[in-house]
């Protein structure tokens, strides 16, 4: 071997070589400490989403009971509607019967006319 080589092999001889680990133990501490952190975050996040279904649902049932007066102001209302139908109904009603009695005078009246006119 040549003197260069004796050389290098006797520096690697010298120092001792170990393995060492590549993370820390703080970095897994931490890093269990964030995993365990966003768990804690999703399920506040889904405690709160839930009580803000369940305070929906008691407002609806908890609701006031509506005034009579209120009541009396529906109930007038729904029946002028159903008045205001009634009346266009019947006067739609009165219009078909009026175009139907003068079709069938029309189509008397077209008849009558094609006999005269028809050549003979």
């Amino acid at each position: 071997m040549r003197k260069v080589d004796l050389k290098r092999r006797s520096l690697l001889t010298r120092q001792s070589y170990s393995l060492t680990p590549k993370r820390g133990a703080g970095i897994w501490l931490g890093l269990i400490a964030a995993v365990c952190a966003m768990t804690a975050l999703a399920a506040a996040g889904f405690a709160l989403k839930r009580s803000h279904e369940e305070v929906r649902k008691l407002d609806t049932l908890c609701a006031p009971p509506v005034s009579e007066q209120k009541l009396r102001e529906q109930l007038a209302h729904a029946q002028f509607a159903f008045e205001q139908e009634a009346a266009s109904r019947a006067s739609l009603e009165q219009r078909v019967t009026e175009s139907t009695a003068e079709i069938q005078r029309l189509q008397t009246d077209l008849a009558f006319l094609r006999k005269q006119h028809a050549p003979n």
